[in-house]
């Protein structure tokens, strides 16, 4: 365990140096809309939605670490095409790519509850991720601090660095020996069935609604995942470093929440009463920063200060939700279907980030910041109302 965790925070590390420099590559280095911009975050979680299912359900069949394997080397291969390209096609190929490398988070999520205990599950789930905060506190920086370096385009050198990240996480699974006993045997091979069949016992289960609940969260997450760079810009004029500067302070909050306190309070509300606790935090910093980018929170005074106090309401929201629908989804899928079942739940995550990606931009373009946070905010008061029909672990 301690290893996968360990590659989960190297790649993430590559990952989140790419958080406050993609943005300015396509609007400064590329002079593109925002939407254009956006247009590219949803090309990586499309790929994303279409490579989770399938990852996962193929991990349940020749063993996870093979998997693992195979995204991580994509996703290598797939920055170091981004670093070298000049043209705004190869950019949008090479972000597929690395969507589909991606792709690999049921698989990980599927490998730790193999090996965790059903009461544990949760408190795992936090772990791992406190693992990819780890990675957005070094990443931000890192990329923020390197972002002028380099030959090539503008902002460069951050995507060598998630290149090498992703190939050292790749080199890493070599110490995950004995990971393949999680593959199915023939006989539960059969039982778990096709992938039409096994959508369609899903969306008959339970778990429908834990689909559509994680296809909501993202959906809302997008508009701040693609607007809140251009809050900054806009509202504080930062650049990419102050920028990269602030994603680290947001993974310290998440690997505060993910290490501290995901325990407690999910021993104390369960997985939906956490949820429901975390989309609360989540629509009140989105509504915050509507107020902010007004003028109408508490006027100008502070403005870093109120930026702050929602950016921690919304990654509080999102850190606490997102590991609890995980361990809810965990418990009640099947064992011979968990990864399956796990992919496709993160793969309705994706498709909200699809969606939500592809509208941010025109919503920006629109009419500013507050239209994509309001429309999160939206969204999410819808969530905060489904969260209590969610069925409960037993």
């Amino acid at each position: 365990m301690p290893v996968l965790l360990l590659i989960v925070c190297i790649n993430f590390v590559g990952v989140g140096a790419l958080i406050p420099i993609l943005p300015y590559t396509i609007l400064e280095s590329m002079g593109q809309p925002a939407s254009v911009m956006t247009l590219l975050l949803a090309s990586f979680a499309l790929s994303m939605f279409v490579a989770n299912p399938i990852l996962g359900r193929l991990s349940d069949h020749i063993g996870r670490r093979r998997v693992l394997f195979f995204s991580l080397a994509l996703t290598g291969v797939a920055h170091f095409w981004f670093a070298m390209s000049h043209e705004l096609w190869q950019l949008f190929l090479a972000r597929i790519l690395a969507g589909i490398g991606s792709g690999n988070t049921g698989v990980i999520q599927a490998m730790i509850t193999d090996r965790t205990s059903f009461e544990k599950r949760a408190q795992y789930m936090g772990l791992l991720g406190a693992a990819i905060g780890v990675g957005f506190v070094a990443g931000p920086a890192l990329g923020g601090l390197l972002s002028h370096f380099g030959n090539g385009p503008l902002y460069q050198v951050p995507f060598l660095m998630a290149s090498g990240f992703a190939f050292v996480a790749l080199f890493m699974t070599s110490w995950l020996k004995g990971v393949d006993r999680e593959r199915l045997t023939p006989e539960q091979r059969g039982a778990a069935g096709t992938a039409v069949s096994r959508l369609r016992v899903l969306m008959a289960s339970p778990l429908a609604l834990y689909a559509l609940a994680s296809l909501a969260l993202n959906l809302s997450f997008a508009q701040v995942e693609a607007s809140f760079v251009l809050v900054l810009r806009d509202y504080l004029g930062f650049g990419a470093i102050e920028t990269g500067w602030l994603f680290t302070y947001i993974g310290v909050c998440i690997i505060v929440v993910q290490t501290v306190l995901i325990k407690s309070v999910v021993s104390r509300f369960g997985e939906v009463g956490t949820t429901l606790l975390g989309t609360c935090l989540l629509v009140f910093g989105q509504i915050a920063t509507v107020l902010i980018v007004t003028g109408l929170f508490v006027g100008n005074a502070y403005p870093l200060l109120q930026t702050l106090l929602a950016a921690t309401a919304i990654c509080f929201g999102f850190a606490l939700s997102t590991p609890a629908i995980t361990a809810a989804v965990s418990k009640i899928a099947g064992e011979t279907v968990r990864g399956g079942s796990l992919g496709t739940i993160q793969g309705f995550g994706s498709l909200g980030q699809v969606v939500g990606l592809s509208v941010a931009g025109p919503l920006y373009d629109l009419g500013g910041s507050q239209f994509p946070f309001g429309f999160g905010a939206v969204v999410t008061l819808l969530l905060v109302c489904l969260v209590p029909y969610l069925r409960r672990p037993a």
